[in-house]
């Protein structure tokens, strides 16, 4: 696969889902494979232990359904991340695999997953719209400067409910098709 699509939303027809859906439409059109992970659909999927184990074998020791997900980053070209906004945060199915990414420092906090990764972020919510971007400005400035990705584009929707919100957002879905297009 060339590109990682991770939802973190609960929901498979919500907003988040559907800019994502319209990221990979662009990216398929440029002829790119996907990849998509509904995190809510894993059924054994933990947090960082802490156990420090990523830092003497090179990669996250604990066998969960994360782990497929932090291969298949290491394994992609890029990688697309979204999730909604609860309380002002990414969602408790996005922060358990975010910890995660522990995995991809080393002990030095120097990176030990290729440099130039390709990234688009997607973060949505219901109202806030100054914390859901700080939201997305946060992920992508992590990413890129902890593990140097490369973001190409990033989509803050706000006012997000109802669920189906984006669906009949044109100008949001012709923006996310456009950053997938950039893959």
């Amino acid at each position: 696969m060339s590109i990682v699509a991770i939802v973190a939303s609960p929901r498979k027809k919500g907003n988040t889902c559907t800019i994502v859906k319209a990221m990979i439409e662009g990216a398929k059109e440029n002829g790119k494979e996907i990849k998509v992970y509904h995190l809510n659909a894993l059924s054994n999927a933990k947090g960082c232990q802490a156990c420090m184990g990523c830092k003497s074998s090179g990669a996250c020791v604990l066998k969960d359904d994360n782990a497929e997900i932090l291969k298949a980053m290491r394994d992609a070209e890029g990688v697309i991340l979204s999730t909604p906004t609860y309380f002002g945060e990414a969602n408790g199915q996005f922060r358990l695999l975010q910890d995660r990414f522990y995995s991809f420092l080393n002990m030095d906090f120097s990176a030990n997953i290729a440099p130039g990764k390709k990234l688009a972020v997607v973060v949505s919510c219901g109202g806030g719209a100054d914390g859901a971007k700080a939201l997305a400005d946060k992920i992508e400035g992590l990413m890129a400067g902890m593990l140097k990705f490369v973001p190409i584009g990033k989509i803050v929707f706000t006012g997000a409910n109802p669920p189906d919100t984006a669906s009949k957002n044109s100008a949001v879905l012709a923006e996310a098709k456009a950053i997938g297009k950039k893959f």
